[in-house]
């Protein structure tokens, strides 16, 4: 049992916190988000992809180099989501879930952990067209992210996806560094 409990700290964490609660009302852009998504190849979201930038939540405070690695599960998805607790190279904590797609775009998905217990819906909003990086978040826009294949971008690359999301109506004020992995 006392295992259990930092699990599912973790996994609402990493849920982006507010998702489960009530929350406020949706992002003025949430629904455009959800609308102009483009359209995902699910072969290319399959593995690893590194948090580079986040939105703070409570429960993620001290979740460090974090990342979530999907892979097929019939027509669903199974992610798993992995962070090191106090600093990047701390101990590992992690919670898988499931991932349905709810649209033909596959760009909208409920996902569940815990056997459907926390459900959380969230968007992937933008990618590379090379899938290199990734812009995700909950579906009330509340709690965006940047993803990417490999841990750390470049400040400049940073700086200008952080500008896309602006452009997408993000709070990109609001964003902080995930921590990268020790080598």
């Amino acid at each position: 049992m006392s295992r259990l409990i930092p699990t599912t700290a973790l996994a609402v964490g990493l849920l982006a916190g507010g998702t489960v609660w009530a929350a406020p009302p949706p992002h003025p852009q949430a629904g455009a988000i959800t609308a102009e998504a483009p359209t995902l190849d699910p072969a290319r979201i399959m593995g690893r992809w590194y948090e580079i930038l986040r939105t703070p939540n409570k429960l993620q405070r001290n979740c460090f180099a974090a990342y979530e690695v999907w892979a097929r599960k019939g027509d669903n998805y199974t992610v798993r989501q992995v962070c090191h607790r106090d600093s990047p190279e701390g101990r590992v904590a992690q919670v898988s879930g499931d991932a349905r797609p709810l649209n033909a775009k596959q760009t909208l998905f409920d996902t569940s952990f815990f056997g459907g217990l926390i459900h959380a819906k969230y968007v992937l909003a933008d990618h590379a067209p090379d899938y290199s990086w990734l812009i995700a978040t909950t579906a009330d826009g509340r709690y965006p992210k940047l993803l990417a294949r490999a841990p750390g971008l470049p400040a400049p690359e940073q700086e200008a996806l952080k500008q896309r999301m602006a452009q997408m109506g993000f709070d990109v004020q609001r964003l902080e560094p995930c921590g990268e992995p020790e080598s």
